[in-house]
């Protein structure tokens, strides 16, 4: 498991599931889930940012249950966390409780981007 901190989130990546994903599709199955990650994962976080701004709960618990299941699929444990505590506060509208779970998912993408990049390069081959 790669571990690090960012302001109040653990962020965890357990090899595990990339090693089942490798294990699944080989390393164009790891290497696909990773891009689509990297890619999708920005525009959820503004999107949830845009629709907490706008009230907009739907928006909210729609791009926070996407990032829940893709940090999921990759074993990103920190986010799967945290995108499950926005997924579920979105559904309460609860919006003042949002923002800063938002922001602190929006602020740890880079640290995560580079940490998963990372180990996917130096994940041993089984």
């Amino acid at each position: 498991m790669v571990f690090a901190q960012y302001l109040s989130m653990n962020l965890e990546i357990d090899q595990g599931a990339l090693k089942r994903l490798r294990a699944m599709g080989g390393e164009a199955l790891v290497e696909q889930m990773v891009q689509l990650f990297l890619a999708n994962t920005p525009k959820r976080i503004a999107a949830a940012l845009e629709g907490e701004k706008a009230e907009d709960w739907t928006a909210v618990e729609r791009a926070a249950h996407s990032m829940k299941s893709s940090a999921a699929h990759l074993g990103i444990l920190g986010l799967q966390e945290r995108a499950a505590q926005i997924e579920a506060l979105a559904e309460e509208h609860r919006g003042s409780e949002l923002r800063p779970l938002l922001e602190d998912v929006a602020g740890a993408f880079p640290v995560v981007r580079d940490l998963l990049e990372r180990l996917v390069t130096t994940l041993p081959q089984d």
